[in-house]
Parts: C-alpha cells; sequence; structure tokens
C-alpha cells in the first residue's frame, strides 16, 4: 500500500489547535515569531527566538502538565548551541488558545535566575 505523506504528517503533528493558538498568541505577546515547523527544522531550532532566550512552548487545555526533563535538556543543548540562554514556558489555556488566569509560567535554569535577583 502507498502511503500518503500527507495523512504521515497530520498523523505525527502533536500539538493541537488550541497548541498552534497559544503558540501564535504567545509569539505576539513577546514581539517575535514562531520558528519555523515549530522549532523541528534544522537550522531553527526552539520554537521562539527571543535575541538572547531561545523559547520551548508548550500548553495544555487541562489542570496540570508533567514537566519532561527530556523538554529542557532539548532546550538547553538547543540554546546553547547558539549562545543563548534556554527558557520553557507552559500554558495552561482554554480551547481556543486564550490562557487561563495566571495559567503562563517561564521556566529559566537556576543560575540564569540567580542573576536576575538583586
Amino acid at each position: 500500500m502507498i502511503e500518503n505523506p500527507w495523512v504521515k504528517r497530520r498523523t505525527q503533528h502533536r500539538i493541537g489547535k488550541s497548541g498552534r493558538k497559544s503558540e501564535r498568541r504567545l509569539a505576539h505577546q513577546l514581539a517575535t515569531r514562531p520558528r519555523p515547523a515549530s522549532g523541528a527544522m534544522e537550522g531553527a531550532k526552539g520554537d521562539m527566538d527571543l535575541g538572547t532566550v531561545l523559547l520551548e512552548a508548550k500548553s495544555t487545555t487541562q489542570v496540570s502538565m508533567a514537566v519532561k526533563l527530556d523538554w529542557l535538556a532539548k532546550i538547553s543543548k538547543e540554546a546553547r548551541s547558539e549562545g543563548k540562554m534556554p527558557a520553557l514556558s507552559v500554558s495552561f489555556v482554554k480551547p481556543d488558545g486564550t490562557p487561563l488566569l495566571d495559567g503562563e509560567w517561564v521556566m529559566v535554569p537556576l543560575h540564569k535566575f540567580k542573576e536576575m535577583l538583586p
């Protein structure tokens, strides 16, 4: 049987409508643009380039989300290769991609957070 490339790509694409909308909204809010293919292309890793920061964006419509060490390791490695600070944004959103009250957070490495303190 011949495999349909469109169907294959569609079934592999894990981000849903609310995730895409949330990512676009966050990029607009941070005055940047999402990277092509949500960071899956060679040479354009991470979800958003904020100059000195490389951001990986995750969102969910659920009330909880497990943060995976793989996500943090991935964005750290990619940011290091570009000489940037890694960050992970976590957004708890409605199905339309708008954030819940107090539902948007950004994680940075502890040593970078300490640098931000007075």
